[in-house]
């Protein structure tokens, strides 16, 4: 019996010291994208998630999709759905809450009154300290530029937020102060020193006359097969940023923007299920290779859509999967070269492990989200010096397209600033 009982302990020990905190650098193997894994057509994705309309009535997808015809059934389905006691099971009114109670408490005014007319909402949430008191109340604090429109206390509560200063990108002016220091040489200068030096070394002779041909550079040709690790070069860049407009034209055409976002949501679900991707938290992925994600929703959405981007593609020299190599290190490199002291500070803390004290404090649910976003925004801002270098030649090229482009590459965020 003792050796039975000494036989367990020595199990259930080592199965303990085997459990490891997960942590920000676990996820990174999930931020890796192999574009010749094959993936399944759009339509047995469609197939094999059609149990997902048993969550909505398929006659109300889409705000401006409502049928004029009366319909009976429907309206059973949807009175029953509102007036549903249970509308909220128990783990996602425990997911609700720690929500509520991770957000600052500054945002309560811009949800609670929303919150309070969603019908089946659990009292307990209605009840919390700064929720309960929303209760058809108005927000005070409202966003300067909203705040001469007439009758605005008639808004919908389900659009409180925009109300909120903080909402608005112009309203958060940038924090970083630069400081310039005085610098003083530790050697006096001496003007007649200089002086005896150009007469002994004119420095003409140092200077590329005008009529002398350009020295070229790497930095002046195109990379014959890019891949995720080689280097960009400044015309690898250019070509990139010439083929934007086209893509953008891609992207307006047919419903190809909201196509490439169905394909996006179901690619999420594809990986989740199959251990390739973030549980609840995929869609960050697109931030960090966009473009990569981006050539992978077309090659779902089959042959048609993806022969289409070939060829606005290769009209600059790539293909699908150069195309996409080159244009996700363009963008961390761009990231690299436009960041500034806060967010430096926060990507030290991030890599410090500052927060994870915090972080452990959370449900495993929210853990999960925490860690792999702060990972993602690593991986966001990961590029070697010399593309960043090579960038920084065509900034201001690359700033105009993507203004342009609203930071939107079709369907995938760019998001330049997290």
């Amino acid at each position: 019996m003792k050796k039975l009982l000494l036989l367990f302990l020595f199990f259930f020990l080592f199965d303990l010291s085997a459990v490891k905190a997960l942590l920000p650098q676990d996820y990174a193997k999930y931020f890796e994208i192999d574009l010749d894994k094959p993936l399944p057509t759009m339509e047995q994705l469609t197939q094999k998630y059609a149990n997902l309309k048993d969550f909505y009535d398929y006659k109300y997808d889409y705000s401006w999709n409502i049928s004029e015809i009366f319909d009976e059934i429907f309206k059973i389905r949807i009175t029953a759905t509102g007036n549903r006691e249970k509308r909220i099971s128990s783990a996602q009114e425990k997911m609700l809450l720690e929500m509520l109670n991770a957000v600052p408490k500054e945002i309560y005014p811009y949800i609670g009154p929303y919150m309070h007319t969603i019908p089946g909402m659990p009292e307990k949430i209605l009840n919390m300290p700064g929720i309960k008191e929303t209760k058809n109340k108005f927000p005070q604090r409202i966003a300067p530029q909203l705040a001469d429109v007439p009758d605005l206390e008639f808004l919908s509560p389900s659009l409180y937020f925009i109300l909120m200063p903080e909402a608005w990108p112009d309203n958060n002016p940038q924090r970083e102060k630069f400081y310039t220091y005085k610098t003083y040489p530790k050697v006096a200068y001496d003007k007649e020193f200089y002086q005896k030096i150009r007469k002994l070394v004119p420095p003409e002779q140092f200077f590329q006359s005008k009529d002398e041909p350009k020295k070229v550079s790497r930095s002046d040709f195109r990379t014959l097969h890019p891949t995720k690790t080689s280097l960009l070069t400044s015309a690898d860049v250019k070509a990139f940023a010439q083929s934007l407009d086209d893509v953008q034209a891609f992207g307006q055409k047919d419903n190809n923007v909201l196509d490439t976002f169905n394909a996006g949501v179901f690619l999420d679900m594809y990986e989740t299920e199959n251990g390739e991707g973030i549980a609840n938290n995929n869609q960050i992925k697109d931030q960090v290779n966009p473009c990569q994600r981006l050539v992978q929703k077309i090659k779902i959405l089959g042959k048609n859509k993806e022969n289409q981007f070939r060829e606005i593609v290769g009209k600059y020299g790539f293909d699908l999967d150069t195309w996409a190599y080159t244009c996700d290190k363009t963008i961390k490199a761009y990231r690299v070269g436009n960041i500034n002291r806060n967010v430096l500070s926060s990507l030290k803390a991030y890599m410090s492990g500052v927060y994870m004290p915090e972080i452990r404090a959370y449900s495993p649910f929210h853990q999960n989200f925490q860690l792999s976003t702060i990972q993602g925004i690593l991986e966001m801002y990961k590029a070697p010096l010399s593309d960043v270098l090579e960038v920084k030649k065509n900034r201001s090229l690359l700033r105009e397209k993507f203004k342009k482009m609203n930071d939107m590459l079709v369907s995938s965020p760019i998001a330049l600033h997290y």
